[in-house]
Protein backbone atom coordinates (compact mmCIF):
# COMPACT_ATOMS: atom_id res chain seq x y z
CA UNK A 1 0.00 0.00 0.00
CA UNK A 2 1.54 3.26 -1.16
CA UNK A 3 -0.77 5.87 0.33
CA UNK A 4 -4.17 7.53 0.43
CA UNK A 5 -5.95 9.45 -2.32
CA UNK A 6 -8.55 12.01 -1.32
CA UNK A 7 -10.79 14.51 -3.06
CA UNK A 8 -10.77 18.26 -2.42
CA UNK A 9 -14.15 19.92 -3.04
CA UNK A 10 -13.91 22.98 -5.26
CA UNK A 11 -16.48 25.22 -6.88
CA UNK A 12 -16.21 24.08 -10.50
CA UNK A 13 -14.14 20.92 -10.50
CA UNK A 14 -12.80 18.77 -7.69
CA UNK A 15 -9.06 18.36 -7.31
CA UNK A 16 -7.27 15.33 -5.93
CA UNK A 17 -4.36 14.91 -3.54
CA UNK A 18 -2.14 12.01 -2.56
CA UNK A 19 -0.58 11.19 0.81
CA UNK A 20 2.48 8.96 0.71
CA UNK A 21 2.50 6.79 3.83
CA UNK A 22 5.73 7.12 5.81
CA UNK A 23 5.34 3.60 7.20
CA UNK A 24 5.23 1.95 3.80
CA UNK A 25 8.16 -0.37 3.11
CA UNK A 26 9.28 -1.01 -0.46
CA UNK A 27 6.99 1.65 -1.89
CA UNK A 28 7.13 2.80 -5.49
CA UNK A 29 8.97 6.13 -6.04
CA UNK A 30 6.54 8.93 -6.73
CA UNK A 31 8.31 9.85 -9.95
CA UNK A 32 7.20 6.44 -11.19
CA UNK A 33 3.65 6.59 -9.89
CA UNK A 34 2.14 9.94 -8.92
CA UNK A 35 -1.60 9.16 -8.73
CA UNK A 36 -2.73 12.71 -7.96
CA UNK A 37 -0.70 14.11 -10.84
CA UNK A 38 -2.13 11.63 -13.31
CA UNK A 39 -5.69 12.24 -12.11
CA UNK A 40 -5.18 15.98 -12.59
CA UNK A 41 -3.94 15.22 -16.09
CA UNK A 42 -6.99 13.03 -16.66
CA UNK A 43 -9.43 15.79 -15.69
CA UNK A 44 -7.97 17.97 -18.46
CA UNK A 45 -8.56 15.45 -21.24
CA UNK A 46 -11.10 16.21 -24.01
CA UNK A 47 -14.52 14.86 -23.16
CA UNK A 48 -13.81 14.66 -19.43
CA UNK A 49 -15.95 17.01 -17.36
CA UNK A 50 -16.23 16.55 -13.57
CA UNK A 51 -14.88 13.50 -11.75
CA UNK A 52 -16.02 12.34 -8.31
CA UNK A 53 -14.02 9.74 -6.42
CA UNK A 54 -16.16 6.66 -5.74
CA UNK A 55 -13.95 3.67 -5.01
CA UNK A 56 -10.50 2.10 -5.30
CA UNK A 57 -9.50 -1.53 -5.60
CA UNK A 58 -6.05 -3.12 -5.94
CA UNK A 59 -4.52 -0.28 -7.92
CA UNK A 60 -7.50 0.85 -10.00
CA UNK A 61 -9.57 3.92 -9.13
CA UNK A 62 -13.25 4.47 -9.94
CA UNK A 63 -14.77 7.89 -10.59
CA UNK A 64 -18.26 9.00 -11.45
CA UNK A 65 -18.24 11.22 -14.53
CA UNK A 66 -20.65 14.16 -14.22
CA UNK A 67 -21.68 17.00 -16.50
CA UNK A 68 -20.42 20.50 -15.83
CA UNK A 69 -22.29 22.62 -13.28
CA UNK A 70 -25.08 23.59 -12.88
CA UNK A 71 -26.08 20.15 -14.23
CA UNK A 72 -25.67 17.01 -12.17
CA UNK A 73 -26.45 14.39 -14.81
CA UNK A 74 -24.15 11.40 -14.87
CA UNK A 75 -22.16 10.67 -18.01
CA UNK A 76 -21.09 7.29 -16.69
CA UNK A 77 -17.84 6.31 -15.03
CA UNK A 78 -14.08 6.49 -15.49
CA UNK A 79 -11.73 3.73 -14.32
CA UNK A 80 -8.02 4.49 -14.29
CA UNK A 81 -4.68 2.99 -13.32
CA UNK A 82 -2.37 5.84 -12.21
CA UNK A 83 0.66 3.54 -12.29
CA UNK A 84 0.39 2.61 -15.98
CA UNK A 85 -1.42 5.86 -16.83
CA UNK A 86 -4.28 3.97 -18.51
CA UNK A 87 -7.96 4.82 -18.24
CA UNK A 88 -11.32 3.82 -19.65
CA UNK A 89 -14.67 5.61 -19.85
CA UNK A 90 -17.64 3.40 -18.97
CA UNK A 91 -21.14 4.50 -20.06
CA UNK A 92 -24.22 4.49 -17.88
CA UNK A 93 -26.19 1.23 -17.98
CA UNK A 94 -29.11 1.23 -20.38
CA UNK A 95 -31.81 2.01 -17.82
CA UNK A 96 -33.65 5.01 -16.43
CA UNK A 97 -31.26 7.56 -14.95
CA UNK A 98 -33.69 9.53 -12.78
CA UNK A 99 -33.31 7.21 -9.79
CA UNK A 100 -31.51 9.22 -7.10
CA UNK A 101 -29.83 6.46 -5.08
CA UNK A 102 -27.11 4.67 -7.02
CA UNK A 103 -24.12 2.98 -5.42
CA UNK A 104 -21.40 1.71 -7.74
CA UNK A 105 -18.40 -0.37 -6.69
CA UNK A 106 -15.21 -1.60 -8.32
CA UNK A 107 -13.96 -5.20 -8.28
CA UNK A 108 -10.46 -5.98 -9.53
CA UNK A 109 -7.90 -8.66 -8.68
CA UNK A 110 -4.83 -8.64 -10.96
CA UNK A 111 -3.72 -12.03 -9.60
CA UNK A 112 -6.87 -13.60 -11.06
CA UNK A 113 -7.62 -11.56 -14.18
CA UNK A 114 -6.60 -8.36 -15.93
CA UNK A 115 -10.28 -7.46 -16.31
CA UNK A 116 -12.29 -5.39 -13.85
CA UNK A 117 -15.97 -5.34 -12.92
CA UNK A 118 -18.39 -2.64 -11.79
CA UNK A 119 -21.49 -3.48 -9.77
CA UNK A 120 -24.17 -0.82 -9.44
CA UNK A 121 -26.97 -1.03 -6.89
CA UNK A 122 -30.00 1.09 -7.70
CA UNK A 123 -32.40 1.98 -4.90
CA UNK A 124 -35.80 3.21 -5.99
CA UNK A 125 -37.47 6.28 -4.54
CA UNK A 126 -39.83 4.28 -2.37
CA UNK A 127 -38.04 2.77 0.63
CA UNK A 128 -40.19 -0.36 0.45
CA UNK A 129 -39.12 -1.12 -3.10
CA UNK A 130 -36.40 -3.74 -3.62
CA UNK A 131 -32.94 -2.92 -4.87
CA UNK A 132 -31.82 -3.86 -8.37
CA UNK A 133 -28.31 -4.36 -9.66
CA UNK A 134 -26.41 -3.96 -12.91
CA UNK A 135 -22.95 -5.40 -13.52
CA UNK A 136 -20.30 -4.31 -16.01
CA UNK A 137 -17.36 -6.38 -17.24
CA UNK A 138 -14.38 -4.84 -19.02
CA UNK A 139 -14.05 -8.13 -20.90
CA UNK A 140 -17.44 -7.84 -22.62
CA UNK A 141 -17.76 -4.06 -22.41
CA UNK A 142 -21.48 -4.28 -21.60
CA UNK A 143 -23.79 -3.92 -18.61
CA UNK A 144 -26.01 -6.83 -17.58
CA UNK A 145 -29.07 -6.72 -15.36
CA UNK A 146 -29.28 -8.90 -12.26
CA UNK A 147 -32.37 -9.85 -10.32
CA UNK A 148 -33.42 -7.60 -7.48
CA UNK A 149 -32.70 -8.75 -3.99
CA UNK A 150 -36.42 -9.29 -3.39
CA UNK A 151 -36.65 -11.73 -6.28
CA UNK A 152 -34.12 -14.01 -4.61
CA UNK A 153 -36.24 -16.34 -2.48
CA UNK A 154 -33.37 -16.96 -0.09
CA UNK A 155 -33.32 -13.27 0.86
CA UNK A 156 -37.04 -12.74 1.53
CA UNK A 157 -36.27 -11.49 5.03
CA UNK A 158 -33.69 -9.03 3.72
CA UNK A 159 -35.72 -7.05 1.21
CA UNK A 160 -35.63 -3.69 2.96
CA UNK A 161 -31.99 -2.84 2.63
CA UNK A 162 -30.52 0.51 3.50
CA UNK A 163 -27.16 0.13 1.82
CA UNK A 164 -24.20 2.24 2.92
CA UNK A 165 -21.69 3.75 0.55
CA UNK A 166 -18.88 1.59 1.89
CA UNK A 167 -17.79 -1.65 0.26
CA UNK A 168 -14.88 -4.10 0.51
CA UNK A 169 -13.65 -6.51 -2.16
CA UNK A 170 -12.33 -9.66 -0.47
CA UNK A 171 -11.66 -13.12 -1.90
CA UNK A 172 -13.37 -12.33 -5.18
CA UNK A 173 -16.61 -11.01 -3.65
CA UNK A 174 -18.02 -7.60 -2.78
CA UNK A 175 -18.96 -7.10 0.86
CA UNK A 176 -21.64 -4.51 1.63
CA UNK A 177 -22.90 -3.21 4.95
CA UNK A 178 -26.70 -3.42 4.88
CA UNK A 179 -29.68 -3.11 7.19
CA UNK A 180 -32.24 -5.90 7.22
CA UNK A 181 -34.36 -7.84 9.72
CA UNK A 182 -33.79 -5.05 12.26
CA UNK A 183 -30.02 -5.50 12.38
CA UNK A 184 -26.85 -4.63 10.53
CA UNK A 185 -25.27 -7.39 8.47
CA UNK A 186 -22.75 -7.87 5.67
CA UNK A 187 -24.23 -8.87 2.32
CA UNK A 188 -21.82 -10.74 0.05
CA UNK A 189 -22.41 -10.51 -3.70
CA UNK A 190 -20.43 -11.77 -6.68
CA UNK A 191 -19.11 -9.60 -9.51
CA UNK A 192 -22.36 -10.19 -11.42
CA UNK A 193 -24.26 -8.53 -8.57
CA UNK A 194 -25.91 -11.74 -7.37
CA UNK A 195 -26.29 -12.13 -3.58
CA UNK A 196 -24.46 -15.13 -2.16
CA UNK A 197 -24.78 -15.03 1.61
CA UNK A 198 -25.13 -12.91 4.72
CA UNK A 199 -22.53 -12.61 7.44
CA UNK A 200 -23.46 -11.33 10.85
CA UNK A 201 -21.48 -8.56 12.46
CA UNK A 202 -20.11 -8.74 16.00
CA UNK A 203 -22.97 -8.32 18.47
CA UNK A 204 -21.61 -4.90 19.33
CA UNK A 205 -21.96 -3.78 15.70
CA UNK A 206 -25.23 -5.47 14.81
CA UNK A 207 -27.38 -3.26 17.02
CA UNK A 208 -27.54 -5.78 19.86
CA UNK A 209 -25.55 -3.58 22.21
CA UNK A 210 -27.03 -0.30 23.40
CA UNK A 211 -25.10 2.77 22.35
CA UNK A 212 -22.78 0.80 20.08
CA UNK A 213 -22.65 0.66 16.29
CA UNK A 214 -20.36 0.11 13.32
CA UNK A 215 -18.36 3.14 12.13
CA UNK A 216 -16.14 1.37 9.59
CA UNK A 217 -15.63 -1.93 7.84
CA UNK A 218 -13.12 -2.92 5.19
CA UNK A 219 -10.34 -5.27 4.14
CA UNK A 220 -6.93 -5.54 5.76
CA UNK A 221 -4.37 -8.34 5.43
CA UNK A 222 -6.85 -10.49 3.55
CA UNK A 223 -9.52 -10.37 6.26
CA UNK A 224 -12.69 -8.39 6.75
CA UNK A 225 -12.39 -5.89 9.60
CA UNK A 226 -15.09 -4.02 11.49
CA UNK A 227 -14.62 -1.06 13.83
CA UNK A 228 -17.33 -0.36 16.37
CA UNK A 229 -17.87 2.66 18.59
CA UNK A 230 -19.39 2.58 22.07
CA UNK A 231 -20.03 5.43 24.49
CA UNK A 232 -18.55 4.67 27.91
CA UNK A 233 -18.79 8.04 29.67
CA UNK A 234 -21.96 9.92 28.80
CA UNK A 235 -21.24 12.90 31.06
CA UNK A 236 -17.81 13.55 29.55
CA UNK A 237 -18.90 12.24 26.15
CA UNK A 238 -16.03 9.78 25.80
CA UNK A 239 -16.14 6.70 23.64
CA UNK A 240 -14.19 3.57 22.83
CA UNK A 241 -13.45 2.00 19.46
CA UNK A 242 -13.17 -1.78 19.09
CA UNK A 243 -11.39 -3.32 16.11
CA UNK A 244 -12.63 -6.75 15.00
CA UNK A 245 -11.35 -9.21 12.38
CA UNK A 246 -13.38 -11.96 10.71
CA UNK A 247 -11.12 -14.99 11.11
CA UNK A 248 -13.51 -17.76 10.00
CA UNK A 249 -16.05 -17.13 7.24
CA UNK A 250 -17.92 -20.42 7.64
CA UNK A 251 -18.25 -20.12 11.41
CA UNK A 252 -18.66 -16.33 11.14
CA UNK A 253 -16.15 -15.94 13.95
CA UNK A 254 -15.10 -12.39 14.79
CA UNK A 255 -11.98 -11.85 16.88
CA UNK A 256 -11.41 -8.67 18.88
CA UNK A 257 -7.97 -7.38 17.88
CA UNK A 258 -7.77 -4.16 19.85
CA UNK A 259 -9.61 -1.35 21.61
CA UNK A 260 -8.67 2.31 21.73
CA UNK A 261 -10.33 5.26 23.44
CA UNK A 262 -11.04 8.71 22.08
CA UNK A 263 -8.69 10.09 24.72
CA UNK A 264 -5.82 7.96 23.38
CA UNK A 265 -6.49 9.09 19.81
CA UNK A 266 -7.25 12.77 20.24
CA UNK A 267 -6.16 13.64 23.78
CA UNK A 268 -7.83 16.70 25.23
CA UNK A 269 -8.93 17.75 21.75
CA UNK A 270 -11.08 14.68 21.18
CA UNK A 271 -14.48 15.38 19.65
CA UNK A 272 -17.66 14.55 21.49
CA UNK A 273 -19.18 11.13 20.99
CA UNK A 274 -22.28 12.54 19.38
CA UNK A 275 -20.20 14.53 16.92
CA UNK A 276 -17.72 11.78 16.01
CA UNK A 277 -18.93 11.63 12.43
CA UNK A 278 -18.76 15.43 12.13
CA UNK A 279 -15.30 15.99 13.59
CA UNK A 280 -13.46 12.73 13.05
CA UNK A 281 -13.78 9.59 10.96
CA UNK A 282 -12.01 6.36 10.23
CA UNK A 283 -10.44 7.13 6.87
CA UNK A 284 -9.08 3.66 6.13
CA UNK A 285 -7.11 0.69 7.39
CA UNK A 286 -3.65 -0.20 6.14
CA UNK A 287 -3.97 -3.10 3.71
CA UNK A 288 -0.86 -4.89 5.02
CA UNK A 289 -0.41 -3.77 8.62
CA UNK A 290 -2.29 -3.38 11.89
CA UNK A 291 -2.69 0.36 11.39
CA UNK A 292 -5.88 2.45 11.32
CA UNK A 293 -6.00 5.90 9.72
CA UNK A 294 -8.25 8.63 11.10
CA UNK A 295 -8.98 12.10 9.82
CA UNK A 296 -9.70 14.79 12.39
CA UNK A 297 -11.98 17.35 10.74
CA UNK A 298 -11.69 19.83 13.58
CA UNK A 299 -7.87 19.76 13.51
CA UNK A 300 -7.54 19.12 9.75
CA UNK A 301 -5.04 16.33 10.05
CA UNK A 302 -4.55 12.62 9.41
CA UNK A 303 -3.74 10.39 12.36
CA UNK A 304 -2.28 6.87 12.27
CA UNK A 305 -2.92 4.42 15.11
CA UNK A 306 -0.63 1.38 15.29
CA UNK A 307 -2.37 -1.51 17.04
CA UNK A 308 0.91 -3.33 17.72
CA UNK A 309 2.89 -0.50 19.30
CA UNK A 310 -0.20 1.44 20.52
CA UNK A 311 1.39 4.58 19.09
CA UNK A 312 -0.64 7.49 17.74
CA UNK A 313 1.08 9.73 15.22
CA UNK A 314 0.14 12.66 13.01
CA UNK A 315 1.48 12.02 9.52
CA UNK A 316 -0.16 14.78 7.50
CA UNK A 317 -2.29 17.90 7.72
CA UNK A 318 -4.67 19.12 5.07
CA UNK A 319 -6.83 22.21 4.82
CA UNK A 320 -9.41 20.59 2.59
CA UNK A 321 -10.80 17.11 2.30
CA UNK A 322 -14.14 15.77 1.14
CA UNK A 323 -15.75 13.58 3.78
CA UNK A 324 -16.00 9.89 2.89
CA UNK A 325 -13.93 10.38 -0.25
CA UNK A 326 -10.70 8.65 0.71
CA UNK A 327 -9.26 5.74 -1.25
CA UNK A 328 -6.30 3.39 -0.77
CA UNK A 329 -3.65 3.42 -3.48
CA UNK A 330 -1.66 0.30 -4.33
CA UNK A 331 0.64 0.56 -7.36
CA UNK A 332 -0.43 -1.95 -10.00
CA UNK A 333 1.73 -2.65 -13.04
CA UNK A 334 -0.78 -5.04 -14.59
CA UNK A 335 -1.86 -3.90 -18.04
CA UNK A 336 -5.58 -3.96 -17.38
CA UNK A 337 -7.83 -3.54 -20.44
CA UNK A 338 -8.06 0.22 -20.14
CA UNK A 339 -8.08 2.78 -22.90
Amino acid sequence: MQGLIYMNPEKDRHSFSFLDLPLTVGSVPLDVADPAGFISYLTEQPGIHRLVLLDSCNGLILFQHLMELPHYNSLGYVVCNPTTKQWRAVPEPDCSSHVPMNYTYLAFDPTVSSHFHLVRFKKNREYMEPMSTHAYSSKTGIWTYSQTVKEEEEWQNQVYLSISNRCAFVNGFLHLLVWGSNKMQILIVDVQGRPRRMIRLPDAAAGNCEGCYCVYFGQSQGHMHCITKQLFDFNEEKYELSIWALQDYDAQEWVLKDTVSSLQLFGGNCPTSVALELYSEVASMHLDRNVVFFFSHCERRFIAYDMDSKEVSVFSSSKAIHRWKVGCYVPCFSLAPLK
